[in-house]
């Protein structure tokens, strides 16, 4: 009988010892001690410009769905928050090193979670111990709405902001149709003009730049607008005697009209006539002034050889030898001189222009064919000066 009891008490002692192992391993499994031991765990840190209300120890750490590990410490930093990870050894395995998080809440008014998201295409380096991760968003609280809405609705004053939505509903009601159109015209307006905003934003900028220069030449623009009232002023002052004028005026221009009705026909004809005229004076026009500098420059040289007075004119003078005489066919004159216009030396010649050379063009007579044009101090004979002189042959060219 002793010794059954013994057995028994053993065996009782045994079961108690058996579901206190139980329990313990349970508790140990339950917060993690086992699985720490077997597989250590894998701290990071997320960093976010907050950590929301109801962010605390103990949140959930989750990754597609799965529990991976939970919040160990929430603590502030100089850019926001820090909230310390501490994710299971043998499921931070397959993290990879680039995952993001963000910060949320399981309900409206629930504790906050962080949930790691993976990218597209994520690293196959799995996550390191010490890890910083930064958080792309923070759910936004309740509270933080209805702050944020309070903040409005003290702004906007609800019963004026009801009157005015009042007197809106007013005056869109039955008006639905219309307000469509207007919308589709506006649509179709819009489409119109965006393909024209690049030259719509280069006009504003010429835009600019010419106000730029209004506001530069202001002071000549007020100055402007002050003449023009004296101007006003005077025409003011002046209103007798401009209603003749005008009126005269508008017999004039009615005699003009007349004469130009009766001659509409002569007119035009005169006015084409002068066209090729005209043609050809704008295309030797560049040569007219240097022809003209020139021939000033010519005058004052001139003033001073005659002295000024009118009365003496100073002289340094030669013969020329004669050219050669007209000869028929060869001296016949032609139309075909080619080159457009040329100023030479003009406006002002230098000494090694002088004297001026011949130019030959094509015109059928070169005077200068002989090529008799340097000084003789002594010639052979007054003959050769005549024209048709000894000193001028015909034949030469």
């Amino acid at each position: 009988m002793t010794q059954s009891s013994a057995r028994l008490k053993g065996a009782a002692l045994l079961s108690i010892l058996l579901i206190i192992g139980v329990v313990a391993a349970a508790y140990l499994a339950y917060r993690g001690t086992v699985t720490e031991a077997i597989m250590p765990s894998v701290s990071v840190s997320v960093q976010s410009d907050r950590a929301g209300l109801v962010m605390q120890r103990g949140a959930l750490v989750k990754m597609n769905g799965v529990e991976i590990g939970t919040v160990s410490q929430v603590r502030p930093s100089t850019r926001g928050a820090v909230i310390d990870l501490r994710l299971r050894g043998d499921i931070a395995r397959s993290v990879p090193s680039d995952v993001g998080a963000t910060i949320a809440a399981t309900t409206i008014f629930g504790s906050k979670m962080v949930t790691l998201t993976a990218p597209p295409a994520p690293s196959a380096v799995p996550i390191a111990d010490g890890a910083v991760i930064a958080a792309s968003s923070v759910t936004v609280e309740v509270n933080s709405v209805f702050e944020s809405l309070t903040s409005v609705l003290v702004a906007s004053q609800p019963e004026k902001l009801n009157t005015t939505l009042g007197a809106l509903s007013t005056a869109l009601n039955g008006r639905g149709r219309a307000l469509g159109a207007t919308i589709e015209d506006l649509d179709t307006v819009l489409g119109a003009v965006t393909p024209l905003v690049p030259t719509l934003r280069r006009d504003l900028r010429s835009a600019a730049v010419t106000s730029g220069a209004l506001g530069d030449s202001a002071p000549d623009l007020v100055s402007t607008l002050a003449s023009l009232t004296t101007t006003a002023r005077t025409i003011t002052d002046s209103t007798d005697a401009l209603g003749p004028a005008l009126t005269s005026l508008t017999a004039a221009a009615t005699d003009a009209r007349t004469v130009l009705a009766e001659n509409a026909d002569g007119v035009t004809a005169t006015v084409a006539d002068l066209v090729p005229t005209t043609g050809l004076l704008r295309e030797y026009s560049p040569e007219f002034t240097c022809f003209l500098q020139g021939a000033d420059i010519a005058r004052q040289a001139a003033e001073k050889v005659s002295g000024g007075n009118g009365r003496t004119m100073l002289l340094n003078s030669t013969v020329l030898f004669g050219v050669p005489a007209y000869e028929y066919a060869t001296d016949l004159p032609k139309v075909a001189a080619t080159g457009g216009p040329r100023c030479g030396a003009l406006p002002l010649l230098a000494d090694s222009d002088i004297p001026a050379p011949y130019v030959r063009a094509d015109t059928g007579s070169n005077p200068f064919r002989a090529g008799l044009t340097a000084p003789v101090l002594d010639p052979a004979s007054i003959i050769d000066f005549l024209p048709g002189g000894l000193a001028a042959p015909s034949t030469t060219r």
